[in-house]
């Protein structure tokens, strides 16, 4: 069953290489996934909209507003609750606790290895439908 997560990152070559690696370490699990590219929070908004999100990859510092207002958002969405991990470049407790206040299931380090970022994936994916 394919999985669609929504990455959220402003950083397009970030974004399209850690998704390109991501969904690598992915296939060989085997998790089919499909990752729904986003750089700023009204174009995640608007991939929200859209429907049919499983999970989500957020960043924490967009260009126009706070990923943990997404990370809210989607917590408490209308269309069904859409589980969340953090991506920061700096990581530390202040940061990880208001993730966790703000509804996701965890937060990473951008610099963690894309393995362990996929197995937090599989996590976060393993109680969707």
């Amino acid at each position: 069953m394919q999985r669609r997560i929504l990455l959220v990152e402003d950083n397009a070559q970030f974004r399209e290489d850690f998704a390109r690696a991501l969904g690598r370490a992915l296939a060989a699990e085997p998790l089919d996934v499909v990752f729904v590219e986003a750089g700023t929070l009204a174009e995640a908004r608007a991939r929200q909209r859209e429907g049919g999100l499983d999970a989500a990859l957020i960043d924490v510092g967009l260009p126009d507003g706070d990923g943990l207002d997404l990370v809210r958002e989607l917590s408490d969405g209308a269309r069904g609750r859409i589980p969340t991990l953090v991506l920061t470049a700096y990581l530390d407790h202040r940061v990880a606790s208001r993730a966790m206040d703000a509804g996701a299931k965890g937060a990473l380090s951008k610099v963690v290895s894309v393995p362990e970022t996929a197995e937090a994936i599989k996590r976060l994916t393993s109680s969707v439908g």
